[in-house]
């Protein structure tokens, strides 16, 4: 059943990376790479390079993360969208003990806030270690 819901995942991935291709103009896609092993939509990812896709023009319509190398991917709904230019493209992550949870995401074209599941602060104690972010490129 999860090898069902993987591949489907993974062939929508496939189908909006092409539509991405042909749209030319709007920058819905980022690479970013990740030094470390990170949560981002409930799901623990390896680290390593991921696409970052945008599911819709919809700025809260979600956004894909996935990976070719690791075959890995989890969709992530972005909470707050900051229309402001970034000089970098870049991931931000909250760590939490010794997890990494993927928080913000800033693009070409603004950034989208990532929550934090409140399950997460409340195991760890509210012992948050700070921010800490990767770069990447469009």
């Amino acid at each position: 059943m999860k090898k069902q819901y993987a591949s489907i995942l993974l062939t929508l991935t496939c189908v909006l990376g092409l539509g991405v291709g042909a749209e030319g103009q709007s920058q819905r896609e980022v690479v970013v790479t990740v030094p470390y092993e990170f949560v981002a939509g409930g799901k623990t990812l390896s680290a390593g390079t991921y696409t970052v896709t945008r599911v819709s023009e919809d700025r809260f319509g979600g956004l894909i993360i996935s990976s070719y190398e690791n075959r890995s991917s989890a969709v992530v709904m972005p909470n707050e969208f900051e229309s402001y230019p970034a000089d970098n493209i870049k991931v931000s992550f909250k760590q939490i003990d010794d997890v990494h949870f993927l928080s913000k995401i800033e693009t070409a074209n603004g950034a989208y806030n990532i929550p934090v599941p409140h399950s997460a602060t409340m195991v760890a104690g509210v012992k948050q270690h700070g921010d800490m972010s990767a770069s990447g490129t469009n």
